[in-house]
C-alpha cells in the first residue's frame, strides 16, 4: 500500500458504503482487526473543498459511528471551505464540531489523518479537535495556506511553517508517517484505544514502608540509574501510541495495561526536569482524553516542580488547568509517586482516586532546597521538618499505599480493576470528598 489510491482501494472499496458527497466518501470498513466508520476526502473533487453537502455527509458519518458504537476515522485532504457556496459552506464548521461533541459524549474515539494539504475549516472544525492526530510526511497542515497568507498579510509564509513536521514539534499532531503507512498507523491507534478484556494478575500483600531518612530519600530519588517516568510508561503499556506535546518533559500515551486500554502520563518524562505550560497542557489533554474515551488515567509523578522561568507563559494557569482536568476526569484515576514530588507542580498529577508511593517517592510543599532557602536552614533539615518520606505520606493520609517498584504494574492493574467495578457516582463522590478535606492523618 504505497499510495493514497492503494489505501482507498484496500479500505474504502472493501467497506459498506454510507451516504456520501462527491468530496467526502463515507463507509464502514476495518483497519486490520478493528472496524471503524471512515470519512475520507477526495482531493480530485474541487480540491477537497468542504461545502454544505459535504457537511451533511460528515455529520451523517458521525451519527453512523455513534449508532454502531464504532470509532470515527477522518482522512482529510482539503484546501478549506467551498468559497462559491459562501456562508452555506462556512457553517459546516460548527455543524461538524457539534456532531463531534456528540461522538465524545458517546465515549468513541475520533482519529484523524491530515494528508497534503489539510487547511482551513476542515482542519479547524474536524482535524485539530480529533482525539488522536496523524499527519502525512511533508503535508501542509494548518489554518491557512501560503497563497491566502501572503495575500492577506503581505508577507510570505515562513519556511517550514504549517508543515506536518512543524505541527508535530508543536504538539498539534501526534505522529507523522509516510502515505504508505496510513493504514498501519491508524490500526495502531485503534489497537491502543479499543476496549479489551483485562488480565488481572495476583498482587502480593503490600508491606508498610520502613522508616527512612528524609534527605536520603531525596538523594535516592535523584540517582541517575533509576528509570524515568517515560521509561515506566514504555515498559508498562503494550500497543502503545504516544501523544505529542510541545514540551518533552511530559510524556503521555494511550495503550494497554494487562489487556485494558488506559491513558498514561509521566510528570515528568525525564529525570530532574521541570515542566513548562506546554507540558501541563499535555497532562490536561491526557486527562481529558481518558474521560472522553472512558479509559482509566494513570499519572507517574517524578518532578522537582514546575519550571519557574516560564511564569510569563501562563505557568500558574497551566498547572491549575491540569490539576482541574485530573480532578474532573470521570474515569478511574491513579497516581504513582515514583520519585520527586515537588510542590504544586507535581501535585497537579497526583490528585487522583488512589495515590501510590514508590520506593524512591517523596512529596513536599516545596522542594527541600527552596524550603531551606526560605526557612534559612539546611536542605536536609528542611526535608526532615516537612515529613516527606513514604512512611510520613502514608501516616498523614496523602498516600494510600506503599508500592515496591517491581510491583507497580501489577498493583496498577488490580487497582484499576477494583475502581472500574465501583459505581462511578460513588467513586467520584469519594474523590471530591478526599480532595475537599484536610489530610486525615497526624499533622
Amino acid at each position: 500500500m504505497s499510495t493514497t489510491a492503494d489505501w482507498r482501494e484496500v479500505v474504502l472499496a472493501s467497506g459498506t458504503p454510507l451516504p456520501s458527497s462527491p468530496t467526502v466518501q463515507c463507509t464502514v470498513s476495518s483497519f486490520g482487526a478493528y472496524p471503524a466508520v471512515i470519512a475520507a476526502w477526495d482531493f480530485s473533487v474541487q480540491g477537497g473543498s468542504f461545502g454544505e453537502a459535504d457537511a451533511d455527509a460528515f455529520v451523517g458519518a458521525v451519527a453512523a459511528a455513534i449508532d454502531r458504537g464504532l470509532p470515527l476515522v477522518s482522512v482529510l485532504r482539503s484546501g478549506g471551505t467551498k468559497l462559491p457556496e459562501g456562508m452555506r459552506a462556512l457553517v459546516g464548521i460548527p455543524r461538524s464540531a457539534l456532531a463531534l461533541t456528540r461522538l465524545r459524549a458517546a465515549h468513541l474515539p475520533h482519529v484523524t489523518v491530515a494528508n497534503h494539504p489539510t487547511t482551513g475549516g476542515v482542519w479547524v472544525g474536524i482535524g485539530s479537535t480529533a482525539d488522536l492526530r496523524i499527519a502525512v510526511q511533508e503535508a501542509l497542515v494548518g489554518f491557512s495556506g501560503p497563497r491566502p497568507i501572503e495575500a492577506m498579510t503581505g508577507r510570505a509564509m515562513a519556511a517550514g511553517a504549517n508543515t506536518a513536521e512543524a505541527a508535530l514539534a508543536a504538539g498539534l499532531v501526534d505522529a507523522v508517517v509516510p502515505a504508505s503507512e496510513i493504514v498501519s498507523a491508524v490500526e495502531a491507534v485503534l489497537a491502543a484505544t479499543t476496549p479489551g478484556e483485562p488480565e488481572i494478575p495476583d498482587v502480593p500483600a503490600l508491606a508498610a514502608p520502613a522508616a527512612a531518612d528524609a534527605w536520603g530519600q531525596v538523594e535516592g530519588s535523584r540517582q541517575s540509574d533509576r528509570p524515568t517516568g517515560a521509561d515506566l510508561i514504555d515498559s508498562w503499556l503494550s500497543e502503545r501510541f504516544a501523544l505529542a506535546g510541545a514540551d518533552t518533559t511530559v510524556a503521555a500515551a494511550v495503550g494497554r495495561l494487562a489487556g485494558r486500554s488506559v491513558v498514561a502520563a509521566a510528570l515528568a518524562a525525564s529525570r530532574a526536569t521541570m515542566p513548562t505550560p506546554a507540558g501541563y497542557a499535555l497532562l490536561t489533554r491526557a486527562a481529558q482524553l481518558a474521560g472522553t474515551l472512558d479509559r482509566p488515567l494513570i499519572v507517574v509523578v517524578d518532578t522537582p516542580g514546575a519550571d519557574p522561568h516560564t511564569e510569563a507563559d501562563g505557568l500558574a494557569a497551566a498547572i491549575a488547568n491540569a490539576m482541574t482536568a485530573v480532578l474532573e476526569c470521570p474515569s478511574p484515576t491513579i497516581s504513582f509517586v515514583h520519585g520527586e514530588g515537588g510542590s504544586g507542580g507535581a501535585l497537579a498529577g497526583a490528585v487522583t482516586d488512589v495515590v501510590g508511593i514508590g520506593e524512591s517517592g517523596w512529596f513536599a510543599a516545596m522542594g527541600p532546597e527552596g524550603a531551606a532557602a526560605t526557612l534559612r536552614i539546611e536542605p536536609g533539615e528542611a526535608a526532615r521538618r516537612m515529613r516527606i518520606t513514604p512512611a510520613d505520606l502514608l501516616e498523614n493520609g496523602f498516600g494510600d499505599v506503599f508500592v515496591p517498584d517491581g510491583l507497580a504494574p501489577t498493583w496498577l492493574a488490580t487497582t484499576i480493576d477494583r475502581l472500574a467495578a465501583e459505581p462511578a457516582a460513588a467513586r467520584l463522590a469519594r474523590r471530591v470528598d478526599r480532595w475537599s478535606s484536610r489530610l486525615p492523618g497526624q499533622s
